[in-house]
């Protein structure tokens, strides 16, 4: 229950485009993996601290032309990115406490095919 409560929580504050908020939610010690296959830019290895990776989902996430839902990823909630009528990635989180401590965005389109907006 504390995992989707926190999902919901970066949903608002990513809706909010609130990158102070998304920030706080955050672990100090924080990784995020994102997986672009090859075919989308992605950072070579995992992104670790809050700062950086806040810098990263905020330009995932915080962007007005993005819309965002909440969604079933892999049998827990996750956030759908859409930009253009396009799935442009899924996020999903691993929470402790009420902090994320680790997160995965898929950006690789072709593991997005089966995701519509």
């Amino acid at each position: 229950m504390q995992h989707e409560r926190v999902v919901r929580a970066l949903f608002s504050i990513a809706e909010a485009e609130d990158a102070r908020g998304m920030e706080r939610m955050l672990h100090p010690g924080v990784r995020l993996t994102v997986d672009g296959g090859g075919i989308v830019a992605a950072p070579p290895t995992a992104l670790e601290g809050a700062s950086a990776v806040r810098t990263y989902l905020a330009e995932a996430l915080l962007d007005p032309r993005c819309v965002l839902r909440v969604e079933s990823v892999n049998g827990g909630p996750g956030i759908v990115v859409c930009r253009e009528g396009q799935v442009t990635g899924v996020l999903t989180i691993c929470v402790r406490g009420r902090r994320i401590v680790e997160a995965w965005l898929v950006v690789n389109p072709e593991k997005l095919t089966r995701w519509s907006c």
